[in-house]
């Protein structure tokens, strides 16, 4: 029973688990998906007529959202940052969509660090530390959602913009293979040379997949996140538990992608 509660204890997947939780990020990531599958229960119950139930869930929702806030109280000054390493950095790409998807991440940091500052701000309202009426918290409220719906607006544009410029990429990367294939079968190089350059050619293709993949990936998550501030405005008119399921999903891709890089770091480690 003693090896049994050991090897579950220092099991390698609890470790990678602890290996997130220890990061802000990866905490933020398992509050955010508790807090989207509480409103999604919360709203269930609720549709049943279950109001116990559903204020129970509810709290545990209310909980995490502000548990996740006092996390990200200095995410802001980050995504400035971010912002200005993008402003500064030149554009390298000439084609269009290039430019666009640079220019649309500088929108993104920036829209991203309206909205968290703004939230800042009405939860110091809320626990009166700032003091604000009503209508100003509501009105800072919905300026904390605009910025957020901004955000992830130009991190769609950004996206589609980069899957445009990487299919270009990706033919220009398929026409010069198919040439250097053909310049190798009648090279005078080495076999070894020659399988050298082939594997080159391939870890290119590969890490241009990996891209594609990524991006797709973040299109879909933003695909789904556009609704909650979406509806948080009065723009659409979602229920509970469509956001829910919306948040909750876009929670666990996150999650996942995190786990990935973790282990990615594990196994480069070892």
């Amino acid at each position: 029973m003693s090896a049994l509660a050991s090897s579950l204890i220092l099991h390698p997947s609890l470790n990678q688990s602890l290996a997130v939780l220890a990061t802000t990020n990866g905490r933020d990531k398992v509050y955010r998906l508790i807090q989207y599958l509480s409103r999604l229960i919360a709203w269930s119950y609720l549709r049943r007529g279950s109001l116990d139930h559903a204020a129970k869930w509810e709290g545990l929702m209310k909980g995490m959202a502000a548990g996740r806030r006092v996390m990200r109280l200095f995410k802001p000054t980050e995504f400035v940052q971010a912002a200005l390493r993008l402003a500064q950095r030149p554009i390298t790409s000439l084609t269009a969509p290039g430019q666009i998807a640079h220019l649309a991440q500088i929108g993104r940091q920036i829209g991203y660090a309206g909205f968290l500052g703004s939230d800042g701000l009405v939860w110091l309202g809320g626990i009166q530390f700032l003091r604000y009426d009503k209508e100003k918290i509501a009105r800072l409220q919905r300026i904390s959602y605009k910025c957020w719906l901004t955000g992830i607006f130009l991190s769609l544009v950004s996206t589609v913009a980069s899957l445009a410029k990487l299919r270009a990429d990706g033919k220009r990367f398929a026409l010069s293979n198919k040439i250097a294939r053909r310049e190798a079968a009648t090279s005078e190089k080495t076999p070894e040379e020659k399988a050298r350059d082939e594997e080159e050619r391939r870890q290119k293709g590969r890490a241009l997949l990996a891209q594609r993949q990524t991006l797709l990936s973040q299109l879909v998550m933003d695909s789904c996140d556009i609704w909650i501030p979406a509806t948080n405005l009065g723009y659409t008119s979602l229920n509970d538990g469509v956001l829910g399921i919306l948040g909750a999903t876009t929670s666990y891709m996150s999650l996942q992608t995190l786990w990935a890089k973790h282990k990615a770091a594990g196994i480069s480690k070892v």
